[in-house]
């Protein structure tokens, strides 16, 4: 018997216990319409627009998450970039999706400073910019010969081919 009132007292201290984890958990906005007494919890919706992937920017720094895929993280290396590490001096990631063979495929984050992502980027805007000067000519991956001489470079008919350029970053 008294067994069974032991029991019975743990289990409301516990159930105590609870309760009091819960009203610590609420803010002290009451809730409207409800008792005197009871406060609203602060909380994030399930389902409410986030960004998954957001971490704190670095002034002077460009940062990326690179997946763990076979080259990629060496290649950013190799470019220039440094993997970020958290407070414990491990590196930041994240589980982004599935990799090969149905593993857990992991992202990492790296940043460049911003100097280097800049002509990065620059470079890249050239590369972009000289093949549409080609596409505008006819001459992008013109065939040697006489066939180069066929190729499409406007008509009366239809005008001429324009490609409107302009930055959407």
């Amino acid at each position: 018997m008294s067994d069974q009132v032991e029991i019975g007292g743990a289990r409301r201290r516990r159930v105590a216990a609870e309760d009091a984890a819960r009203e610590a958990a609420v803010t002290a906005d009451p809730v409207e319409g409800a008792a005197p007494g009871r406060r609203k919890r602060v909380r994030k919706p399930f389902g409410s627009q986030e960004q998954k992937l957001s971490y704190p920017n670095r002034d002077g720094y460009h940062r990326h998450w690179f997946n763990d895929v076979p080259g990629r993280l060496m290649r950013a290396n190799e470019a220039g970039y440094e993997q970020v590490k958290d407070r414990d001096g491990k590196p930041v990631c994240m589980v982004v999706g599935v990799g090969r063979g149905g593993g857990a495929l992991t992202a990492y984050l790296h940043e460049i400073p911003l100097e280097d992502y800049q002509e990065d980027m620059a470079a890249a805007d050239s590369v972009v910019h000289e093949r549409l000067g080609q596409i505008q000519s006819g001459k992008f991956n013109a065939p040697a010969g006489r066939d180069g001489e066929l190729r499409y470079a406007g008509s009366n008919l239809k005008g001429d081919i324009k490609i409107e350029t302009g930055s959407r970053r």
